[in-house]
């Protein structure tokens, strides 16, 4: 009787505490940047549900220049206390950063930054609400994560929600080459 207890316990804990899950990559494989995570924690183990590398060398990293008409700028603070962060990268091992390329946020108010020399974006001091975010695609590439969310001009984006000195991080887009 105990363990049946514990049992039914151990299972309705995440209903009580009102958890959730929800399956972000439709079954096929965990993204590159968990798959690098994992190998770097786990060296010389075979890593599983991750997508297979690739064969030969992988494809030469190049940043050519924003086709967003130019001038793609990081936004000033629009006086609010919530952020979103994120990375543009190479959806390939070793997964490197891809610098000066574009991201857009829109909701509330319509804010734009630069990814540094690691492929890192932020926007910082955005008022509370729901934004939209999506990457201007540079020539030459194609985006490959995320594989499902909002249309965007050049791909797919996500829908984040942050609240008054709140932050959305590790909103990530994965591109390749053709």
């Amino acid at each position: 009787m105990r363990a049946l207890i514990v049992l039914v316990g151990l299972a309705a804990t995440p209903f009580l505490a009102g958890v959730t899950q929800q399956k972000t990559n439709n079954g096929l494989g965990h993204d590159a940047a968990h798959c690098a995570m994992r190998a770097e924690l786990h060296p010389g183990k075979a890593i599983n549900k991750c997508d297979p590398a690739p064969v030969g060398d992988p494809p030469p990293v190049v940043n050519p220049p924003p086709t967003s008409g130019g001038a793609c700028v990081n936004s000033a603070p629009a006086g609010g206390t919530a952020s979103i962060d994120g990375q543009v990268f190479v959806d390939a091992s070793p997964w490197p950063g891809l610098t000066g390329w574009c991201v857009q946020a829109s909701g509330p108010v319509t804010a734009t930054a630069v990814t540094d020399a690691s492929g890192n974006y932020l926007f910082a001091g955005l008022p509370a609400g729901t934004y939209t975010v999506c990457e201007t695609v540079q020539a030459g590439y194609h985006e490959t994560f995320p594989t499902s969310g909002p249309s965007c001009a050049t791909g797919l984006g996500w829908t984040i929600t942050v609240m008054d000195g709140g932050s959305a991080s590790f909103i990530w887009f994965g591109n390749l080459t053709p």
